[in-house]
């Protein structure tokens, strides 16, 4: 006899008799549709100020994958071992609710900024998509979901190669505002941001590279291979310190691990690959100027720039938060009445100097309950109801760890770190004597928890980083 659920009189086939590899495509299919979706839902807003439309995806996905993990623990198929980081996800749900009553302004802290969609709802959204990579079960069924996200990487690529040759592609990056530079044409994709991209590409590199010397198929291998060096070279276009930081760490996990698994000349080549894509990324950056007629007015004066290796992390930031969004003030270099004080935005050190030192100071006087998710910028406020009015605020901190422990206070930075500790542990135990598959994934993770020590979590790229988190907690998969 079927099952059947909530006293009813029909069969319930879809719920409590559907079988467990019918509920692991669900899932499947319900994180692929996340990685159409979000591209989708992000390109309005490359040609109109249409903020709430990015957050639409994470939003329908999200409540699906709210449903299936309900299900899971219905028909007792989520694994005892995911109680933990279960409890873990929804200890850090409820006091981003309690941090959000306590926020500067509610509908921000439960909905999100208008274009960041990042409040409470996302952090249940993001826990699910987490449970449901943790329960993918069979190797292949990771395997289709980090090649679906490759896929999405190549066309964020093919996107950025529109916005990055000067043919008058509509690009929020093609000026650089902040910094009184104009004409630099920088790749951002539909993420929002070149560093936001920059992030995303370096969370599927090293997969990818690995995809490249130890796949078994040949056409899997060369797939994998224009991944690495597609990804390789944008990255390093998008003129961004993660952008040429990420792609050499991704590099150096290659290395340790083809060593260890004696790759041979396929590891030869995947290594190859990234180092001449990186190569023609860094002779792109530096003839840029003269290709697309890069002007500097910071001197009052309109001089062209000179070719040359330059870094545009601030005036990336503040393009995007200030500029695309208006959720931060504008960037000022000398204004007198910053009270968070000025800087040197052509200063890495000063730029990410500034940010943390002034997070720091909101995480301390909000320790317990933080400012509520996504208000990081209203305690900065001094001058202005407006906020564009208030020089040099901020709306991300980018180091996510202050950020987090600033806007969801120090409780929950000290659950996710215990949540990301435990899948470190997971995830290095299913690397031994596993596949590429699991080592890419493992690898992936903690690639993106270095980058966040100068980055920062965004709608466009955070959730499949907690897919691929719940891919790595959940070991080398079913054996087929």
């Amino acid at each position: 006899m079927a099952k059947l659920i909530f006293n009813s009189t029909e069969k319930s086939n879809f719920i409590l008799n559907m079988k467990t590899h019918e509920y692991q495509k669900f899932l499947l299919r319900i994180l692929l549709g996340l990685a159409v979706l979000t591209p989708l839902f992000s390109l309005p807003l490359e040609f109109a100020k249409l903020y709430s439309v990015p957050g639409m995806a994470i939003a329908i996905i999200g409540v699906l994958a709210m449903v299936f993990v309900l299900i899971g623990f219905m028909k007792k198929v989520t694994p005892k071992t995911l109680f933990l980081p279960a409890g873990l996800l929804g200890g850090m749900a409820v006091w981003s609710l309690i941090s959000a009553w306590n926020s500067y302004f509610y509908n921000v802290s439960v909905f999100g900024a208008d274009g960041r969609s990042e409040g409470v709802l996302s952090v249940i959204f993001y826990g699910c998509l987490f449970l449901l990579g943790a329960q993918l079960g069979k190797a292949s069924n990771q395997q289709k979901l980090l090649n679906g996200l490759l896929w999405m990487g190549l066309a964020e690529c093919a996107w950025g190669l529109l916005q990055a040759l000067p043919i008058g592609m509509l690009s929020y990056y093609k000026d650089l505002e902040p910094l009184l530079v104009f004409r630099t044409f920088l790749p951002s994709g539909l993420t929002g941001s070149p560093i936001f991209l920059a992030i995303l590409l370096n969370l599927l590199t090293l997969p990818a590279m690995l995809g490249a010397a130890f796949a078994e198929e040949k056409k899997q291998r060369i797939f994998y291979t224009i991944c690495t060096g597609v990804f390789v070279l944008f990255s390093v276009k998008t003129q961004c310190l993660i952008g040429l930081a990420a792609p050499a760490a991704a590099l150096l996990g290659l290395l340790i691990y083809g060593i260890v698994k004696h790759g041979g000349k396929r590891l030869a080549v995947s290594a190859v690959t990234a180092v001449l894509a990186f190569a023609v990324g860094l002779g792109w950056v530096y003839v840029s100027p003269s290709m697309n007629g890069t002007l500097d007015r910071m001197s009052g004066m309109e001089t062209l720039h000179e070719n040359g290796i330059v870094l545009y992390d601030a005036g990336i930031m503040w393009k995007d938060s200030s500029y695309r969004l208006e959720v931060s003030g504008y960037y000022v270099p000398d204004a007198a009445e910053c009270r968070n004080g000025t800087f040197d935005a052509a200063d890495l050190g000063e730029t990410y100097g500034f940010f943390w030192r002034n997070t720091a100071s909101v995480m301390g006087k909000y320790p317990i309950v933080g400012t509520g998710p996504d208000n990081l910028v209203y305690p900065q406020m001094y001058q202005s109801h407006k906020i564009s009015a208030n020089a040099n605020t901020f709306d991300r901190c980018y180091n996510y760890y202050l950020h987090l422990g600033a806007t969801m206070g120090v409780p929950v930075l000290v659950m996710f770190a215990v949540l990301m500790g435990w899948v470190l542990v997971r995830g290095a135990k299913g690397c031994k004597g596993s596949t590429w598959l699991t080592a890419g994934i493992f690898g992936a993770v903690v690639l993106y928890l270095l980058m966040m020590v100068i980055g920062t979590s965004a709608v466009t790229v955070a959730p499949f980083f907690w897919m691929l988190a719940g891919c790595a907690a959940g070991g080398a998969g079913e054996k087929e």
